[in-house]
């Protein structure tokens, strides 16, 4: 899976001039010496598409405790005495997520600022303000479960990897496939048949999902029975590059039968050939809408985990 535009920017920013020769070294590591690379930007780019995420970059052996322990130093942020590289490559994922999230806020706002501006002309729509998402509330229990789902699971789709055992037996799955103004719609009510469309479609189309795993494009919510829904969004690549936009929402109840994990219930999925975003949100999905509309509940951790 390429690296998210937040991981390369971190990387990019862990690894600067001073250890360019770190860079590329990395780079070199990942492509088996296959290729020549002689600069910066195209260390990045192998990089990007050739690591399969962050932690996995990180806990390479080129990497060490001492350039994470001075870039998590730089960015003043506390570690324990007793730290492991373990410990470390955990704060600095961490830290660059919450600058992430601090750029997608700031994004947000300066848009609104323009949005809602004085202007000479007095047709200009007026737009509603957005909630820009705390990190406390990023941190939810909730929205942490649904991240770690939705990374999992696009994880084994895109690898083919998904198994019946991962859905409950009686799941039901809704798939559309918008082009255009053309709407194809497949649907079934038992795991067998489920993952039958699900991997119909991989093989038909041979899309690579890419979610958006900041708290933009993936969050958490709660039906009144109890159900965890889990709200993800992301764009589809072809080898060709991206090639349209995916929104789904799965339905999650635990299994007491199979060491109380979560398993999909329901699974409703859309995918949409279209110019995607530069990052596609929740926000601007109107299939997800209405239960993005649905109260945070501030479930417990042990509840959830």
């Amino acid at each position: 899976m390429p690296l998210k535009d937040w991981e390369l920017s971190g990387v990019s920013d862990l690894l600067q001039e001073e250890d360019i020769s770190v860079l590329m070294q990395l780079a070199r590591n990942i492509t088996k010496n296959l290729t020549d690379i002689d600069s910066r930007q195209k260390a990045l780019d192998y990089i990007r598409v050739h690591s399969e995420d962050s932690s996995t970059l990180l806990n390479k052996r080129i990497i060490t405790k001492e350039i994470l322990f001075k870039y998590l130093h730089k960015k003043k942020v506390a570690v324990t005495v007793d730290f492991t590289k373990h410990n470390l490559v955990k704060k600095v994922i961490n830290y660059w997520i919450k600058e992430f999230e601090k750029t997608l806020q700031t994004n947000d706002f300066c848009a609104l600022t323009e949005e809602t501006s004085p202007s000479t002309s007095t047709h200009q729509p007026k737009s509603t303000p957005k909630f820009i998402p705390t990190v406390a509330e990023y941190e939810f229990p909730i929205h942490t479960l649904a991240r770690k789902f939705t990374e999992w699971f696009f994880d084994l789709y895109n690898k083919n990897s998904l198994k019946m055992e991962d859905f409950w037996s009686d799941a039901s799955m809704l798939l559309k496939i918008l082009v255009g103004e053309d709407c194809n719609a497949n649907e079934c009510q038992d795991s067998t048949s489920l993952l039958h469309i699900l991997s119909e479609a991989k093989n038909q189309f041979g899309f690579f999902y890419n979610p958006n795993l900041s708290h933009g494009g993936v969050q958490g919510r709660m039906d009144i029975h109890g159900m965890v829904l889990v709200l993800a969004c992301g764009t589809l690549h072809s080898q060709h590059g991206c090639v349209g936009v995916f929104e789904c929402v799965f339905g999650l109840l635990r299994d007491p039968f199979a060491g109380n994990n979560w398993k999909a219930k329901s699974i409703q999925l859309w995918l949409r050939s279209k110019d995607a975003p530069s990052i596609p949100s929740l926000e601007g999905s109107d299939a997800l809408r209405e239960i993005l509309a649905l109260p945070v509940p501030q479930v417990p951790q042990d509840e959830l985990t």
